[in-house]
């Protein structure tokens, strides 16, 4: 197959050729030649695809392989080009070509050179697959039908639980449950990898019986090797317990919590332990040591293996085994993925018997038959497709001579992808067993790595969301967790069964490196490098790498939860990182020199093709002013940087910047002078307004200036940063979608910020959500109504102590007609409104969610959503 990076990467760099071409052009006319050689080896990766398809030829590999590093080298040209342009002339690329320095000649040529070695090979590649084609059948004229797969940008198909088949299964499984006698019951759920035993957890999780007998439910996946301190923190935080009560604790301390947590009189707890694999397993011995013994509480394990089941206490009749699905539980879970636009129902009777064929060689397995499900479900309803589909699935059987269907349906669904969409789900080879990741950091990765860009008025990180549902729709990634209310996507993980065909793919296609157990290496090749411990910091230092080879390649970091032994480690300093296009570092506790680490923060400033920068939890005060450097940065996520206190004023000059992210910096003071010249911006969270006489001064008002925002939230400190009315300048922003606004919980002067605040705001048309966090007001704002907000579809109120009643302007009709769809409710904990008005004056409402509010016993309240 062609290699997806690849065609991706020249879909990018010919529209980089197009949009700064005259420029480039001045510079050397070898760029001209460059975009007509990517011009012709666009349409032979198009037709040289099908032709693969058609008759299986390798040819094609090795042909990519080679265009793969050519296109990464003429990309690399570019980026030098554009980051001189910048660097030379303070990010102003026009005044470029006015004069050229004894500098700038001797660039010029350099880059000639560079450019006329590159475009010759090219050339050659292109000779070579003129010759593949040639060879090929001259009958197959098109690229077909099988290119022109239909996007599925709908919503998400169905929940995971959502699967036939299990109902007796999931019966048996919770009158185990119901029965159990013991302290606690452990019961193991046993079979082979994709046969359903983690839908069928989450099944008995959601059944009604189940939920009113336990108080506690604990759903944790378990990885190949389990770290305990990180199982028990992740099981805390399921228990809504508070975090900065156990972050710095020792294992036996969490282990201590976590027992006095359960330990509550008369309740019952279940805990389900997913995916358990036979290995090391004192883990386990700790954890239960920490369960309390009391009868009718229960453990639920599930593994591949029995004996991991039983070594962990569970007896023979206390073990489920599924089975595989029966022909027709097969088909009608096929037919709810494969024909969902059609309600589940198959629209033409010549695609039953194709479906059918295929579903059979699923082998029944719940993975395999939801995977090429999803797959179909792009085809549509063209007989030709499926009729392509089911011999090629036929030949691939044959050809393997083993009875593989779960893999080979993997294999087809990939192959089968948009070439759009492949390198999207090939980053996920570089995430950790079982890891679940927000859809906003892979979107931004995917935009960093230019896999994903805006076209036809719809931004960058609109079409990233469209590509993870669709994703998701064809049932090769799985929607983790959903926002309250709008149930838009919030994470996603991938099955490990997937995983381990992805890291294959990724090994094949030189995308990332990784050692047999599918961790992350650092080698002479690596492009892009996962982090998410400490562990293979000494496998990076012994890596003998000279500095040209790692300035050349590696152009994705991507780390989580690290620690100090990063910055430490040689091979990671950023200043020898000048290929990176996205550095995403999340540390853990940073306890040493702090010069240290701005020693390591100021290589940022070297970074030029930086497009993706995020930096969490870092134990700085300041970030430094080489970020200005960076003409390329889209994407610039502070979050969660609790030391930040000052961002440097250079940060204005970042033209390209699309999103700024400083939410839950609580020593930020102010933003920097100049905010407005920020004009791309289309996400703005954290916007932290300040009127002062000797600090910078950032206003509300000064907000006006930026025509293509989408979301915005503000944080309001104190009455003295708001100026009267100043709201109002929000109606000017006519692409907002988002608004969130969050008041300072400790405000010595409540009552003049609510008096502020309270001014009428000028109708926000296009706002469709609406979140107030901690507003001091004993009720809501007087613009808190219909006619300020004709088109809001979600309302969120959260943490305001004081609010007892919504503003009466909020139930007149006078103001219009609510479309409201959705409310949620948070710890209003004097809250005295009642459901019946909610319903009376919001005719759209579909959801009405309550968590921790405690007021009239006939409003239900929800623990947990």
């Amino acid at each position: 197959m062609a290699e997806a990076v690849v065609s991706v990467l020249v879909e990018k760099l010919l529209r980089l050729l197009l949009e700064e071409g005259q420029q480039l052009l001045e510079l050397d006319d070898q760029f001209d030649k460059m975009k007509d050689e990517l011009r012709y080896v666009k349409t032979y990766l198009k037709d040289a695809e099908t032709m693969r398809r058609k008759d299986g030829k390798e040819t094609l590999k090795l042909i990519i392989q080679d265009l793969r590093e050519l296109v990464y080298d003429a990309e690399d040209i570019i980026a030098d080009c554009q980051a001189l342009f910048m660097k030379e002339h303070n990010g102003c690329l026009a005044d470029f070509m006015s004069y050229y320095s004894p500098r700038l000649l001797k660039f010029k040529h350099k880059i000639a050179k560079r450019l006329k070695v590159t475009n010759q090979e090219i050339d050659k590649v292109k000779e070579r697959m003129k010759s593949y084609l040639a060879m090929s059948p001259a009958s197959i004229t098109s690229i077909g039908e099988s290119s022109k797969s239909r996007p599925l940008s709908y919503p998400i198909l169905m929940e995971e639980t959502d699967i036939v088949g299990l109902t007796e299964q999931s019966k048996a499984v919770e009158n185990l449950i119901l029965e159990a006698d013991r302290s606690p019951t452990v019961i193991g759920i046993v079979g082979m990898g994709g046969i359903g035993k983690t839908t069928l957890a989450q099944k008995i999780c959601n059944r009604d019986t189940i939920k009113h007998s336990f108080k506690c439910i604990i759903f944790e996946t378990i990885s190949q090797q389990c770290e305990l301190e990180d199982l028990l923190k992740r099981m805390l935080t399921k228990m809504k317990f508070d975090e900065e009560g156990w972050r710095r604790e020792e294992v036996r301390d969490l282990l201590r919590t976590l027992r006095s947590k359960l330990e509550v009189e008369d309740e019952k707890y279940l805990v389900i332990l997913d995916d358990v694999w036979e290995s090391e397993m004192s883990w386990w011995n700790s954890l239960n040591s920490a369960l309390p013994k009391r009868n009718g509480c229960c453990v639920i394990v599930t593994t591949r293996n029995e004996a991991v089941a039983k070594s962990m206490g569970a007896i023979d009749r206390h073990i489920n085994r599924p089975q595989i699905l029966s022909d027709d539980d097969s088909w009608s879970l096929f037919t709810k993925i494969a024909f969902a636009r059609d309600g589940g129902r198959c629209p033409n009777p010549n695609l039953e018997s194709f479906g059918k064929e295929i579903v059979a060689r699923c082998g029944g397995l719940p993975l395999a038959i939801k995977v090429v499900g999803g797959m179909m479900l792009g085809k549509g309803d063209s007989v030709h497709e499926w009729r392509r589909i089911t011999q090629h699935l036929k030949e691939e059987m044959e050809e393997k001579k083993k009875d593989e269907p779960l893999m080979l349906s993997l294999g087809l669904s990939y192959e089968e992808l948009p070439p759009y969409l492949k390198p999207c789900l090939i980053c996920f080879s570089m995430l950790p067993e079982d890891y679940s990741i927000e859809v906003e950091d892979i979107v931004d990765w995917w935009i960093g790595e230019g896999f994903v860009l805006g076209s036809e008025g719809r931004t960058a990180f609109e079409i990233g969301r469209q590509c993870m549902a669709e994703l998701v729709n064809r049932c090769v990634l799985i929607g983790d967790k959903r926002t309250p209310l709008s149930g838009q996507l919030w994470s996603v993980k991938i099955h490990d069964i997937v995983r381990d065909m992805i890291i294959k793919i990724a090994r094949d296609e030189n995308f990332t490196h990784l050692d047999k157990r599918g961790r992350p290496e650092l080698t002479v090749q690596s492009r892009r490098l996962g982090m998410f411990s400490n562990d293979i910091i000494e496998s990076i230092e012994r890596t003998e790498l000279k500095k040209s080879t790692i300035e050349t390649k590696l152009r994705t970091l991507f780390a989580l939860d690290v620690g100090e032994e990063v910055v430490f480690c040689k091979n990671m300093e950023l200043c020898k990182l000048k290929r990176l296009r996205v550095l995403s570092v999340s540390f853990k506790e940073f306890s040493r020199e702090e010069d240290v680490m701005k020693d390591w923060l100021d290589g940022i400033g070297s970074l030029l093709h930086l497009v993706y920068l995020k930096i969490e939890f870092c134990g700085v005060k300041n970030l430094p002013d080489s970020v200005g450097n960076l003409h390329d940065l889209q994407i610039l996520c502070l979050s969660n940087w609790y030391c930040l206190e000052m961002l440097p004023p250079t940060i204005t000059k970042l033209d390209k910047l699309t999103s700024f992210d400083i939410d839950s910096c609580v020593s930020l003071e102010c933003m920097a002078d100049g905010i407005e010249r920020l004009s791309r911006l289309e996400r703005l969270r954290g916007f932290r307004p300040t009127i002062s006489s000797h600090k910078n001064t950032s206003r509300i008002l000064h907000l006006k200036n930026l025509g293509q925002l989408r979301e915005l939230s503000i944080y309001l400190k104190n009455p003295n940063n708001l100026a009267e009315g100043e709201l109002t300048v929000l109606s000017e922003l006519q692409h907002l979608r988002l608004l969130a606004i969050e008041f300072n919980r400790n405000a010595d002067d409540a009552a003049a910020l609510v008096s502020k605040v309270n001014h009428q705001l000028s109708p926000l048309r296009n706002v469709e959500e609406l979140c107030l966090g901690y507003y001091p007001g004993e009720s809501t704002p007087i613009w808190l109504n219909a006619t300020t907000f004709p088109n809001l579809q979600f309302l969120v109120l959260i943490g305001g102590d004081n609010i007892k009643h919504m503003d009466p302007g909020f139930w007149e009709k006078e103001h219009g007609v609510w479309k409201i769809e959705g409310v949620y409710l948070q710890q209003l904990h004097k809250f005295e409104e009642k459901r019946v008005r909610f319903h009376e004056a919001l005719p759209s409402l579909k959801t009405l969610e309550v968590v921790d509010c405690r007021f009239d016993e006939r409003f239900p309240v929800y623990d947990d959503l």
